[in-house]
């Protein structure tokens, strides 16, 4: 998944991603050190989107984004799971560890980024990818673009 956030947003300097190898959640608790976070989150600004993809247990991604124009801090799970209610509690976390200047409402809104949801056990990181493009300007994938192809995101149209 590492590869591909490079791919997609590294040359946006609007957008800052958070390492996933670097966040997790385990039985509810979060996997990481706080020092971590605050050093990635410090030269945040109010221009920028803030993505941060969540491990669950070895076994879910899910995903907080953050906009930092708008105030706002968004929770993304695919499968509208159980993990959603620790990955709100991850959130609150980092908000808590932005700068003053530019942290945005504790208030959490559930992300829809039409893409319905995840049916199967093994797309998540997928239906993660495609909600991070989505999030920051891209237009989601339409039917007519998958030429019937079977593919992961094309169970996502």
């Amino acid at each position: 998944m590492q590869m591909v956030l490079h791919k997609l947003f590294d040359a946006d300097p609007s957008v800052l991603v958070i390492n996933p190898s670097n966040i997790g959640i385990s039985n509810g608790a979060v996997t990481t050190d706080s020092g971590y976070f605050q050093r990635a989150l410090a030269g945040v600004t109010k221009k920028m989107k803030v993505l941060f993809p969540i491990n669950c247990n070895n076994n879910h991604c899910c995903t907080v984004l953050m906009d930092m124009k708008k105030g706002r801090v968004y929770v993304y799970d695919s499968m509208a799971s159980s993990y959603a209610a620790s990955v709100r509690a991850v959130a609150q976390k980092m908000i808590m560890m932005l700068p003053d200047g530019v942290r945005p409402s504790a208030r959490l809104v559930t992300h829809d980024p039409g893409l319905g949801v995840q049916s199967d056990s093994y797309n998540c990181g997928v239906y993660v990818l495609l909600a991070f493009e989505i999030f920051c300007g891209s237009e989601p994938p339409r039917q007519e673009d998958c030429n019937a192809c079977d593919t992961a995101i094309c169970a996502c149209v």
